[in-house]
């Protein structure tokens, strides 16, 4: 945050920490906190508003009992155990992880990208974790989903309306280090490009008989 120099950051336990969905991260800066309670016009939320977060929030840090709705304890413990987990070698375990994580993106739209499927995002603007890429001319997402899907793999569609079934999401975010850990990545690469061929390979039969 200070170095993007961001105020207020929010995501979600599952998001690249390997807890259960189910609960939403926010951090806020001092400089955020402090505009926040200088606004004129109410939260329109119940719980969004910082008004009723942040009472509470203070008395955890000053460990006294505060209360505000009924946490879901088991996911905020697996949370601190998810974090616990992600620091454990410290702060060169962590830029091993996201190195990890930039190397299996790379692997994958590498392969992606032999199949004519470049990254809908440009500009080195793509996320470690996540790769959107266009599906080949000819070809929808929806019938690339469906024959990862009964190759043991799933990927996700589109989700901008006007482009939903030209484009696919691939998420790979894994908590291993090290390149040998990722199955996970290789099983999809071999999927993806079976997939791609075959359906290719159909496309143009269907054209030549037609």
């Amino acid at each position: 945050m200070d170095m993007w120099g961001l105020d207020v950051v929010l995501t979600a336990s599952q998001k690249a920490i390997g807890a259960p969905p189910g609960l939403s991260i926010l951090i806020a800066s001092q400089r955020a906190v402090k505009i926040y309670s200088n606004r004129k016009t109410p939260v329109q939320g119940y719980y969004t508003s910082w008004k009723k977060w942040l009472p509470i929030m203070n008395s955890y840090l000053a460990a006294k009992p505060a209360y505000f709705g009924t946490q879901p304890v088991n996911l905020v413990c697996a949370l601190a155990e998810a974090f616990s987990e992600l620091m454990k070698g410290g702060e060169e375990d962590l830029v091993a992880r996201i190195e990890a994580h930039k190397r299996a993106a790379r692997r994958l739209r590498a392969v992606a990208a032999q199949l004519g499927m470049k990254s809908l995002a440009v500009g080195g603007a793509e996320a470690a974790g996540l790769s959107a890429v266009w599906v080949p001319e000819g070809l929808t997402a929806t019938e690339i989903l469906q024959r990862a899907s009964a190759k043991g793999v799933i990927f996700a569609g589109g989700l901008l309306p006007t482009i939903k079934d030209k484009y696919i999401r691939i998420g790979h975010m894994g908590v291993s280090v090290t390149d040998e850990e990722r199955g996970d990545i290789h099983k999809i690469c071999g999927v993806l490009h079976k997939v791609i061929n075959e359906l290719l390979e159909e496309n143009q039969l269907k054209q030549v008989v037609t």
